[in-house]
Order: structure tokens, then C-alpha cells, then sequence
């Protein structure tokens, strides 16, 4: 089992620390440090508390995964680091919380499929194997299985928002052939050869101005703060 392990590490780390932080396109920043706060909680989105616990977990395994890269750790890597960590915290909140707004959920018939089908390592001999699925979460990725699948539920569900925001973004013909027309500075030159890679790209651009915007509009309608710092300076 520990060669196993051994094995996947870097599979396991790259999927549960590049899974949830990755994604990102602009960050939340409308929201305030400092103050008092009577619980442990790193932020407050919207009233609902993210434990600090949370927090210095998922920062250690983000670290650990900074070792097993190579990358360097130092005082200043690891003070991005915590950043990045906390605003990726806020990010899959204000995500979850605007899911359920939508309506969007994830099923435990889904989320079983999905930890099953798309987690190598938690498979033997090519089919999921539960004392498998135990023993890396527990020496591994240092989770317990609630904390795993409600992670993973929380992902998948804040990946359909995603899905669902991008495709609403579309395009029009004549408005493609303006755009080919602006940037080609009014020729239409080989607009007929370049049309699909021209549409791909503008559709990627369309869909980040979408998000882009999408994220502002989020930002001036949540409340959330952030005790961090506060946090820190406690003995």
C-alpha cells in the first residue's frame, strides 16, 4: 500500500490542490480585513463561516504540493501562497452559495460516480476499491471521507456554474464577421480559412469578458470578511 501511494502522491496532490484553486479569472476583492471576531472562522461570505481549520489544511497541503514540485518556499512565496489560498476559499463559497441560487446540485448518486470513474488511485486492479479509497485519503491526502466528498461535491457544483455562465455566451454571425472586420482592420481576407480558429478565440474572449463581468456584479453584492490577519496576530 505505501508503494502505492508512493505512486499516485503526485496524482492525488495535483488533483485535490490544482482542482480547487485552479479556475480563477479575477479575484473577490470587495471585502475588508480586520475587526473583531468572536469564532475561528478565516471569513465570513454572505453570514456563513469558513473555519480557520479549513483554511490551514488545504494552505498545508498547497505547501507540501510547493515542496513536492521543487518550487521554492520561502517567506515570501508562502505569504502568496496564503492569498491565493484564502481567495480561492471565498471563491468556491460565493460559488456554492450562488449554485444554490440557480439551483444547481450535485447528486450522491453523482458524486459517487464521479470519485469512483475519475480517481485512478483510489482503484484496484481498474475498479474502485473502498479500503483503497480509505488508506490514501487518510495517508495520503490527509482528509477524512466527509471532508473529501463534500469538497468534491462543492467542485463539481461550481464547475456547472461555470458551465452554465459560459454557455450562455454566444455568437452571432454578423458579429463575428465585424469582429474578423476590426481586427483584420476591415479586411475580410481569408475569413472563410480562418473562421473556426477566429470563432474559438473570440467566443474565449467573449466568455472571459462574460465571467469578468459576471465576478464585478458578484463582488458589489456580497458581504464578506476576512479575519485572517486578525487571526495571526493572536498568541
Amino acid at each position: 500500500m505505501m508503494d502505492f501511494l508512493r505512486k499516485h502522491r503526485h496524482i492525488i496532490f495535483t488533483v485535490t490542490i490544482i482542482g480547487f484553486l485552479g479556475g480563477a479569472f479575477i479575484g473577490f476583492g470587495s471585502y475588508f480585513f480586520g475587526g473583531k471576531t468572536t469564532s475561528d472562522n478565516v471569513v465570513v461570505v454572505n453570514g456563513v463561516g469558513i473555519p480557520y481549520r479549513n483554511y490551514v489544511k488545504l494552505l498545508n497541503r498547497a505547501i507540501e504540493f510547493m515542496h513536492q514540485q521543487k518550487q521554492e518556499v520561502n517567506a515570501e512565496t508562502t505569504e502568496n501562497k496564503k492569498k491565493e489560498v484564502l481567495q480561492d476559499l471565498i471563491q468556491e463559497e460565493v460559488f456554492w452559495q450562488q449554485a444554490a441560487a440557480y439551483g444547481i446540485s450535485v447528486s450522491d448518486e453523482e458524486l459517487s460516480a464521479n470519485i469512483q470513474q475519475q480517481y485512478p488511485a483510489f482503484q484496484k486492479d481498474g475498479h474502485f476499491d473502498r479500503m483503497t479509497y480509505f488508506q490514501v485519503l487518510a495517508q495520503s491526502i490527509k482528509m477524512t471521507p466527509k471532508e473529501f466528498e463534500d469538497s468534491r461535491r462543492k467542485q463539481i457544483t461550481n464547475a456547472k456554474v461555470r458551465q452554465l455562465i459560459a454557455s450562455s455566451v454566444k455568437i452571432s454571425e454578423p458579429e463575428l464577421q465585424i469582429e474578423y472586420a476590426r481586427v483584420h482592420r476591415g479586411s475580410m481576407a481569408d475569413f472563410d480559412k480562418n473562421r473556426e480558429i477566429f470563432l474559438k478565440q473570440t467566443l474565449q474572449e467573449k466568455t472571459m469578458m462574460v465571467f469578468n463581468e459576471w465576478y464585478k456584479y458578484l463582488n458589489q453584492t456580497m458581504k464578506i470578511k476576512a479575519y485572517l490577519s486578525e487571526i495571526e496576530k493572536q498568541p
